[in-house]
C-alpha cells in the first residue's frame, strides 16, 4: 500500500504543481503580491504588516528567475508541493498511508488551498512551516530524537517569521504536551526546552527589528482592519461562516469540521486525536470568536482546516464502505473541482467584472512614465498614491524608477521607507482610483495642484478602470487633522 500511495502522491504533486506553475506565469501580479515584491527589494527583518518570510521567499526566487510573475510566485508553488508531501507524511505516520493520501489529495481539492497556493502571500510559508512543525513534533514525541526536536523549534520559529498568528502554534504544541497524559513526561526532559530556545533564537532578529521601529508589526496587529463591517456581531459572524463555505467548499467545510469534532469523541481520546484537536482548535476557536467583531479574514485559520484534512483521512477508512458517505465525499470533490476550475478561468474571461483590478497595470505604468518625465526634476520628484496596493503595482511595473510614496500616515511600509518629511518641496504626480474616495487633501499638501487627464485602462476595447491624475508642485507635508473643540 505504501508504494502505491507514494506513486499516487508523486503523480498528484507533479500534476498540480505543473498547473500552478502555468497559472503563476500566465496571471499578472495581484496588488498584495506587488506590495510584497516591493518588500523584497528592501530586505529587512520586519515590516509593519507582517514578519519577513514572504519578502525573503520572493527575494530568493526573483534572484533566480527574474522579476516576472513566475519568479515572484515560484516559492509559493514549491511550498505548496512541500505542504502536500508533509500532510501525506504526517497522516501516514499517525493513521497509515491511506489516511495520508486522502489528506494530501484533499489539499488539492479545497479552493482556498488550491488557488491560494498559487500566490506569493505570507500564507504560503506560514502553512508550510505550521505543518512542518507538527510533522517534526510527532516524530520527536514518537522517537525522541534530539534532531526532531531541533526541527520542531526551527519550524515554529519560521512559522512566526511568516505570520503573527503563528503564536497559536506555540499554544497548540504546549497544550498537547500538557493536555495528553502520555506526553507530560517531556516536561522533565530537556528536548522541548531546546526546541523553544531554537524558536526564540530564530525569532530574535524580528523582535530586534521591531524594538528599533516602535514595535511597528505588533502595533499593526493590535489594531487590525476589519474584514467586514456590519455593526451587528451576529451578522458579522454569519458572514464569516458563509465565507468558510466559499473558501473551503460548501460541502467540504462542514465535513472537515465534523471530522475534527469526531476527534473529540471520548472513545477517540488517544494521543493522535488529541494532537489533531490541539493543532487546530486554538487558532480556529479564537478566529471564530473574533468573527463577531468582523476582524478575521476567512483564510486566517487555514492551518486548522489543513489539520482537519488529516482527521478526515483517518475517518475515511471507517466510512468509505458506506454508500451515503461515498456519495457525500464525491459531491464535495465535484463541487470543489467545479469551483476551482471556474475561479481559475475567470480572470481570462473578456467580461470578467474584476478585470480592471488585475490586468492593465502595464498600461498605467506606460502612461505614467511621460507624466513623470514632464514633472520638474528639481529638487526631486515622486509618485504619490493613496493606497499601498497602487504604490506596489507602480513600483513593480516601473521597476522602482521613481520614488513612490503613500504619505497618508496609514501605517503601511511606504510610510516607513519614505517618510513624508523627506519629501518636502518635491514635486509629484498623484494617482487615485476614481472608484475609491479622494484619499488626501491635495490643495493643502502642495503649493500648486494641476488636474491632468484621467488614465484609462482598456481591455478588449472597453474601459475597465479609470484613475484621476494630478500634478502637485512643492510638497508641504501631510496636514494634521483639525483639533476638535472642547
Amino acid at each position: 500500500m505504501d508504494r502505491r500511495a507514494w506513486i499516487t502522491l508523486l503523480v498528484v504533486v507533479a500534476g498540480t504543481t505543473a498547473g500552478r506553475l502555468w497559472l503563476a506565469s500566465a496571471l499578472p501580479l495581484v496588488d498584495d503580491e506587488a506590495y510584497y515584491w516591493a518588500w523584497a527589494q528592501r530586505p529587512a527583518w520586519g515590516y509593519p504588516d507582517h514578519p519577513p518570510a514572504v519578502a525573503g521567499m520572493i527575494g530568493v526566487t526573483t534572484a533566480l528567475l527574474g522579476d516576472t510573475p513566475l519568479g515572484v510566485r515560484f516559492g509559493a508553488v514549491l511550498l505548496a508541493a512541500g505542504t502536500t508531501a508533509l500532510v501525506f507524511a504526517l497522516g501516514r505516520m499517525m493513521f497509515g498511508a491511506s489516511a495520508g493520501l486522502v489528506a494530501a489529495i484533499g489539499f488539492q481539492l479545497i479552493p482556498s488551498f488550491t488557488l491560494g497556493s498559487l500566490f506569493a502571500f505570507p500564507d504560503a510559508p506560514f502553512i508550510f512551516f505550521w505543518i512542518l512543525t507538527l510533522w517534526a513534533l510527532w516524530r520527536a514525541r514518537s522517537a525522541g530524537r534530539p534532531l526532531d526536536w531541533v526541527l520542531t523549534g526551527l519550524g515554529a520559529g519560521l512559522a512566526m517569521l511568516s505570520k503573527m498568528t503563528a503564536v497559536f502554534l506555540l499554544i497548540s504544541v504546549a497544550g498537547f504536551l500538557l493536555g495528553a497524559p502520555s506526553e507530560r513526561r517531556w516536561f522533565r526532559r530537556p528536548e522541548p526546552y531546546l526546541a523553544a530556545a531554537i524558536a526564540l533564537l530564530v525569532l530574535l532578529p524580528f523582535l530586534s527589528w521591531n524594538a528599533t521601529h516602535h514595535w511597528a508589526t505588533f502595533q499593526r496587529a493590535r489594531a487590525p482592519l476589519a474584514w467586514i463591517r456590519t455593526d451587528l456581531p451576529a451578522l458579522s459572524a454569519a458572514a464569516f461562516l458563509a465565507a468558510q463555505l466559499a473558501y473551503y467548499g460548501p460541502v467540504t467545510a462542514p465535513l472537515l469540521v465534523a471530522a475534527l469534532a469526531a476527534s473529540a469523541v471520548p472513545r477517540r481520546r488517544d494521543p493522535r486525536h488529541l494532537f489533531l484537536l490541539w493543532s487546530a482548535l486554538p487558532l480556529m476557536g479564537v478566529t471564530w470568536a473574533a468573527s463577531f467583531d468582523g476582524i478575521p479574514k476567512p483564510h486566517w485559520h487555514a492551518p486548522g482546516f489543513l489539520v482537519a484534512l488529516i482527521a478526515a483521512g483517518a475517518l475515511w477508512a471507517e466510512v468509505r464502505t458506506r454508500r451515503p458517505w461515498r456519495i457525500t465525499a464525491g459531491a464535495a470533490a465535484a463541487v470543489n473541482l467545479a469551483a476551482v476550475a471556474a475561479l481559475a478561468a475567470l480572470p481570462f474571461r473578456p467580461d470578467y467584472a474584476g478585470a480592471g483590478q488585475l490586468w492593465g497595470w502595464d498600461q498605467l505604468a506606460a502612461r505614467l512614465q511621460p507624466l513623470m518625465e514632464a514633472t520638474p526634476e528639481r529638487p526631486g520628484r515622486f509618485v504619490m498614491t493613496a493606497a499601498y496596493q497602487t504604490a506596489g503595482q507602480i513600483e513593480y511595473h516601473l521597476r522602482r524608477r521613481y520614488t513612490v510614496a503613500t504619505p497618508n500616515e496609514g501605517g503601511d511600509a511606504y510610510d516607513l521607507w519614505v517618510p513624508a518629511q523627506h519629501l518636502i518641496d518635491r514635486n509629484a504626480v498623484y494617482l487615485n482610483d476614481l472608484r475609491a474616495p479622494p484619499g488626501v487633501p491635495l490643495a493643502r499638501m502642495f503649493r500648486t495642484v494641476e488636474r491632468l487627464p484621467d488614465i484609462e485602462v482598456v481591455l478588449h476595447g472597453r474601459v475597465v478602470r479609470r484613475f484621476a491624475v494630478y500634478r502637485g508642485l512643492g510638497f508641504r507635508g501631510v496636514p494634521r487633522p483639525a483639533a476638535v473643540p472642547r
